[in-house]
């Protein structure tokens, strides 16, 4: 079968990367910890059927006891006001987040090699070179592809929150979450990769908390937001992406692959996935992507209409016909999970975009030297995906990766 990879994860695999100088060492007892791991590595396993029922036990402990003491609500005003990677956790943090997050916001020396590798490589300036291009991938691949998962578009609906029906709040999450991570000083003390990533972890158990408490099956559906779909979701943030640009010749080295596969290991460890579970190599990570793709994509309720909501939510906050531009997007990076997602066909504006789309790809010079006639239409779809980056930039700047509380509605 196709092992394919649509743009996602170069975007949360590279989201895990640039400088880490300064960043608070990990303690002596850790050290040895991730010492002995790396004399006798875990042996890597497909996550499966067992994956699919394990939660993150250690981050799951936290909002248990948080919810337990009604102390949620302070735990969001902390990760409000907890935005560097040397800032203290805020003397406000109850005991017992402020114990996880002060345990779980370093890297190893082994990760800050990976990730000062990655700052001093070529992939870091690719990625950045061509955000436009890695953010409209991300919108209309990794995003939608997740949402052909009936289990993971399920943990979307039942964590409710604000990313149902404005499932544009998700969205510009997920990209800002993106960006910080890609910025030329993520990684530095002053950056906010480290911090972002661990509360995103919270994030994920305040969720499958919500799921499991207003009547998630896991007889039938096994846990939400499990390890499974932890891996599945952070190699459609990566690995997808490196075999999306390769199916529009855009083909990253094998020192890049490399380079990107390392970081996506320690967004995944900062993300809490099980040693035995985060992929280590490519092949390990188009693995992963071929089982979802084989086993675990199929039509559902819950992702056909956050599918729905995206595109609506497209046209009423980007510009009337982004949503109908969008859907062709999404049948361009993957035609069968735009089937999968109901999403209908539109012959002429689907043809229109496959045959100008994979041109996003190209650096403009080479565009225009090639075909000088497209020039002022390539010019034009870098100008509009430019403006669509810039309006989530702005218009959800000063958003917050804030745990859900309430009860789902709807």
């Amino acid at each position: 079968m196709d092992q394919f990879v649509t743009r996602r994860t170069v975007l949360a695999a590279a989201a895990a990367g640039v400088a880490a100088a300064g960043l608070p060492a990990v303690s002596a007892n850790a050290q040895d910890r991730n010492s002995a791991i790396a004399a006798e590595p875990t042996p890597w396993e497909l996550p499966g059927d067992q994956a699919a029922t394990e939660g993150d036990p250690e981050a799951d402990a936290v909002i248990d006891r948080l919810v337990r003491e009604g102390q949620m609500a302070v735990g969001n005003q902390v990760f409000h006001a907890w935005t560097r990677n040397d800032q203290p956790v805020p003397d406000a943090a109850p005991a017992v987040l402020r114990d996880f997050l002060q345990r779980n916001a370093v890297l190893t020396a082994e990760e800050r090699l990976a990730v000062d590798r990655l700052a001093h490589g070529d992939t870091i300036k690719l990625l950045q070179s061509n955000m436009e291009v890695f953010t409209m991938a991300e919108a209309f691949g990794g995003l939608f592809a997740a949402l052909a998962d009936p289990l993971l578009a399920k943990s979307v609906w039942y964590a409710k929150y604000d990313l149902v029906m404005d499932i544009g709040r998700r969205f510009s999450r997920t990209m800002n979450t993106m960006w910080d991570m890609l910025g030329t000083n993520s990684w530095d003390p002053s950056g906010n990769a480290v911090i972002t990533l661990v509360k995103l972890r919270l994030v994920h158990a305040a969720a499958r908390h919500m799921g499991l408490a207003h009547g998630w099956d896991t007889a039938r559906d096994g846990m939400p937001i499990s390890q499974r779909l932890e891996v599945e979701e952070l190699m459609y943030v990566g690995a997808y992406n490196v075999h999306l640009a390769a199916k529009y010749d855009f083909h990253l080295t094998a020192q890049q692959v490399d380079e990107l596969m390392a970081l996506v290991r320690v967004g995944g460890r900062l993300l809490g996935i099980d040693e035995k579970y985060n992929p280590r190599t490519i092949d390990q990570a188009n693995l992963v992507l071929a089982d979802a793709a084989e086993h675990h994509r199929a039509s559902s309720d819950e992702g056909i209409k956050l599918a729905r909501n995206m595109l609506d939510w497209m046209d009423r906050k980007i510009f009337p016909g982004a949503g109908a531009l969008g859907a062709s997007m999404v049948r361009m990076m993957d035609a069968h999970v735009a089937d999968v997602l109901r999403i209908p066909a539109n012959p002429p504006l689907d043809t229109t975009v496959a045959t100008l789309g994979p041109y996003l790809y190209r650096p403009a010079y080479e565009v225009q030297q090639k075909f000088p006639l497209l020039a002022s239409t390539h010019a034009q779809m870098f100008k509009i995906a430019s403006q669509i980056v810039a309006w989530y930039a702005v218009d959800f700047r000063d958003y917050d990766l804030q745990m859900p509380t309430g009860r789902p509605t709807g």
